[in-house]
């Protein structure tokens, strides 16, 4: 938080004010819970035979399944992203899935990443090659300094490397600024020096760190060249900050108490295993001889085998069993009663997941359109088509690619009601109450063009099988 509170003070006697606040160690909170490693919770201090122990408590690391799943629902390799014609389509996703863009992997990990953080951006720009570059930001480097109603029209973001000097490391911040007015795209670019990882100390010559990229840039467009992503949840943390917060950011008390659990539900078979109580003395070995006459000391009881426990007592048996209960089911009971409250909170509906004592597992592989899990997708897929759409439309001006038209088609594999729409829509079309050409846009995703192409395919055949058969009308004319 300091370093981000000194750029805040260095950036403002420039007259740039950036939105700071208390986010950016929210930020930090809600990235430990998604790498599944939290300091102070996860690695504790327990006193064990009367001497402090370090222990480390297991995790569900169910902060990370709820993004994976909820990016799931809300983008996949089975989306599609269409323009007005065939070959602007083509063109676009050469773009798109190029090999330093890789738009079909790197979006939903994207995405993912958002979700946690509460915040990302991406940005569109030409390189020093003149290939069209989608970079994809994570939140925690993204600073506001412009913005109405919580859309933002200016921010920084922030990059830092490290030259290693031996013993003195110095620390380089680049910082590029986006700014976007009605009909143009500023974009500046500016250097940091310093001696400590938290201050941002004295500007350089940009060119001279970085003499292959262009300092400033003006580009007068109706399109911004950066997209801010954050879930679709008011920020109830601070409330006067443009930025977004993590899809789990009001779940953490839940978190500790599942992995409370399942760490005990774990430890319940470490120290509950069977154990066999043996009297010290019959724990003592003895000498025998071998088959060669030879003689040996002999351990009655492997003194490495666990089980077996040595007591000094007045035993009435030498060797007694004892055999724990393990508390099986009331484990799993008590995690499942979580994880609905969890999902619940989440937006996914309880039941959604289900703990069998081996882990994690949704409960259903589909959603129907009724359910809580469905209307949340909708709810946070304005966000991401928005975005994806405004993203498609800057790359297609870097690129010249002609279009008038934006279509996003998402997977909707797993909603079980899907069947239902496309039942309907045929008996429309059977019915003259829907065209051939908006069923197959609607429902099989297909742009206009490519709607009226395979409309034209099927008249084809059509005519072909008709001919086939000598039903054609220039035969019956001939007929006649």
């Amino acid at each position: 938080m300091d370093f981000y509170n000194n750029i805040a003070s260095v950036l403002s006697k420039k007259g740039i004010n950036l939105t700071v606040g208390t986010i950016y160690d929210l930020m930090a909170i809600w990235k430990s819970w998604y790498r599944g490693n939290v300091n102070d919770f996860h690695y504790y201090t327990e006193i064990v035979n009367g001497k402090n122990t370090q222990c480390e408590r297991l995790t569900m690391n169910m902060p990370k399944k709820l993004c994976e799943d909820l990016t799931k629902l809300l983008w996949t390799e089975k989306t599609q992203i269409n323009l007005s014609n065939k070959n602007a389509t083509k063109r676009l996703w050469e773009v798109l899935d190029s090999k330093e863009n890789n738009f079909t992997v790197n979006l939903p990990i994207f995405i993912e990443k958002m979700l946690a953080l509460g915040n990302g951006a991406t940005v569109e720009y030409k390189d020093e090659n003149n290939n069209t570059i989608i970079d994809y930001v994570d939140g925690d480097v993204i600073i506001p300094y412009k913005f109405t109603n919580g859309y933002i029209t200016g921010m920084i973001t922030v990059s830092r490397f490290v030259d290693d000097k031996g013993k003195r490391k110095i620390y380089y911040t680049h910082i590029t600024y986006h700014e976007y007015v009605t009909g143009k795209y500023l974009k500046l670019n500016e250097v940091y020096k310093s001696i400590t990882d938290t201050a941002l100390g004295k500007q350089l010559n940009f060119n001279d760190i970085f003499p292959n990229v262009q300092e400033s840039e003006v580009v007068i467009t109706q399109n911004p060249y950066f997209q801010i992503w954050k879930p679709n949840l008011a920020n109830n943390f601070d409330t006067n900050s443009p930025m977004g917060i993590s899809i789990y950011a009001n779940s953490i008390d839940r978190f500790k108490s599942l992995d409370t659990k399942y760490d005990s539900f774990y430890n319940e078979f470490v120290l509950g295993k069977k154990r066999i109580l043996v009297d010290q003395a019959a724990m003592k070995g003895g000498m025998e001889t071998d088959e060669q006459g030879n003689p040996r000391f002999v351990q009655y009881f492997d003194k490495n085998d666990r089980v077996y426990v040595g007591i000094n007592a007045e035993m009435k048996d030498p060797v007694k069993e004892i055999d724990f209960k393990i508390r099986k089911d009331e484990h799993i009971d008590s995690i499942n009663a979580d994880l609905n409250w969890l999902s619940e909170n989440i937006g996914l509906g309880s039941n959604y997941y289900k703990f069998d004592g081996a882990g994690t597992k949704t409960a259903t592989e589909v959603i129907s359109e009724n359910s809580q899990a469905f209307r949340t997708k909708q709810h946070y897929q304005i966000i991401v088509n928005s975005n994806v759409e405004d993203l498609v439309r800057a790359v297609c001006e870097l690129e010249g690619i002609k279009t008038n038209k934006i279509t996003i088609t998402p997977d909707d594999s797993i909603i079980e009601d899907k069947d239902k729409e496309t039942t309907r829509a045929q008996m429309e079309v059977t019915q003259g109450l829907k065209s051939k050409k908006s069923y197959l846009m609607d429902i099989k995703g297909m742009s206009e063009d490519e709607a009226e192409e395979e409309l034209q395919r099927i008249q084809e055949e059509k005519m072909s099988n008709q001919e086939a058969f000598g039903f054609t009308p220039n035969n019956n004319e001939e007929e006649e």
